[in-house]
């Protein structure tokens, strides 16, 4: 059932003028992503300082990350029994009432509270993920996936350039009022998506669709679907050494904490150029244009390493990186929404939702070992490697994508 009551449809002539954000479309779920995202935002260059901080170390701090990420995997493979349960309104709630608990247990600046935060954090972001995925492959259709991939990537890009800039200052001023911030937002989030009172078609209840082990191996028997989960991995890869290992090297360059902030928000400035690119990639091919995107996040951040020990122009690489990363957010999730078989599309979404939180457990857990034995930029580079090798695997896409 799709129901929406805050607004009724008249019976003849135009929609009213609030129809795009208290409807089902592209607009309404842009605006979800956007609230979720200024939540997210806001402390996403506190979190590795402040980890830094408590921690001592970019090891230890790969080492929490790491542990995050096994909870955010944990919250994807069993969200499916959840919504099952609670159905899609309520698990959407349940998430976004996480991940206003998150901010304020890291708040509370001590290493129990903000390491319990972030592994909650962890979870409502993967539930958020994987909840609106479900509504966006339920209300839009797939001729349509194209044109709302940038939409939606365009809409949060004001969280993502304002969140870090104000985040970081705040921090300066005071360590919780960036906390205080994304617990605001959720509340927002919360009552306006409460008031929607949007359901999305529940998942089958036939069978044992929501054994999750059954749904790992029914994905990854399908080689579309590995495909479209391995370059979406690479993609999310990029970013969360970005948002970690970034801010950690410039504060240990003798940046100020500000630069960190201003290199993220930098960085994410370039989503404001997201339906462009979305516009770019249906152009010339997503095949072409994701390999394409892949290639040139590897280049530059080849050049990372390569000029490690000036960390200003690092930083100017990382921006040009982001380029790159900006057309994969862009377009790349269509690759799964485009191969998903409609009737297994909630369990196989719960499954591909993964990929975010695989990107903040493997690569960490990698990092923290490669920590132990080289410097810092040791993350580059194997980030560098790896979107190399996804720009290739890339050519493998349908060429009708």
């Amino acid at each position: 059932m799709r129901t929406v009551a805050l607004a009724a449809r008249p019976p003849l002539g135009r929609p009213p003028w609030h129809a795009p954000v208290t409807r089902p479309g592209p607009v309404l779920f842009a605006t979800l992503f956007t609230l979720d995202s200024i939540a997210r935002a806001i402390i996403a260059p506190v979190i590795p300082l402040e980890a830094l901080h408590l921690l001592g170390s970019a090891r230890n701090v790969s080492v929490a990350v790491t542990v995050a990420g096994i909870d955010g995997v944990c919250m994807s493979l069993v969200l499916p029994t959840i919504i099952h349960r609670w159905r899609p309104r309520a698990s959407y709630l349940l998430a976004i009432a996480l991940l206003g608990i998150a901010s304020l247990m890291m708040a509370s600046q001590t290493l129990t509270g903000f390491g319990l935060g972030w592994m909650l954090r962890a979870m409502a972001a993967a539930g958020l993920l994987g909840l609106l995925n479900i509504y966006i492959a339920g209300f839009i259709e797939k001729r349509d996936l194209a044109k709302s991939e940038p939409l939606r990537t365009f809409f949060s890009a004001t969280a993502w350039v304002g969140g870090p800039f104000l985040g970081i200052r705040l921090y300066e001023w005071s360590p919780i009022l960036p906390f205080l911030v994304s617990i605001a937002a959720a509340i927002i989030l919360f009552i306006y998506f409460r008031a929607l009172n949007l359901q999305a078609p529940s998942p089958s209840l036939s069978g044992t669709s929501f054994t999750p082990l059954r749904n790992i191996s029914r994905f990854f028997v399908q080689k579309r679907l590995v495909l479209a989960w391995v370059l979406n991995f690479g993609r999310e890869m990029w970013w969360v050494t970005l948002f970690t290992y970034a801010p950690i090297y410039l504060v240990q360059a003798g940046k100020p904490n500000v630069e960190a902030g201003d290199l993220i928000s930098s960085c994410t400035a370039l989503l404001f150029v997201s339906l462009f690119l979305g516009w770019l990639g249906r152009r010339i091919g997503l095949r072409r244009f994701i390999a394409g995107a892949f290639i040139w996040v590897s280049a530059a951040t080849f050049a990372v390493v390569w000029f490690s020990d000036d960390p200003d122009l690092v930083s100017h690489l990382l921006i040009v990186s982001a380029v790159g990363a900006v057309s994969l957010d862009s377009v790349c999730v269509v690759t799964f929404l485009r191969a998903v078989r409609g009737w297994e599309r909630p369990q196989m979404t719960m499954v591909f939702s993964i990929y975010r939180d695989a990107a903040a457990l493997i690569p960490p857990a990698i990092f923290a070992l490669l920590l132990s034995f080289f410097p810092l930029p040791v993350v580059f580079l194997v980030n560098a490697t790896f979107a190399l090798f996804c720009g290739l695997l890339a050519l493998k896409l349908p060429r009708g994508l």
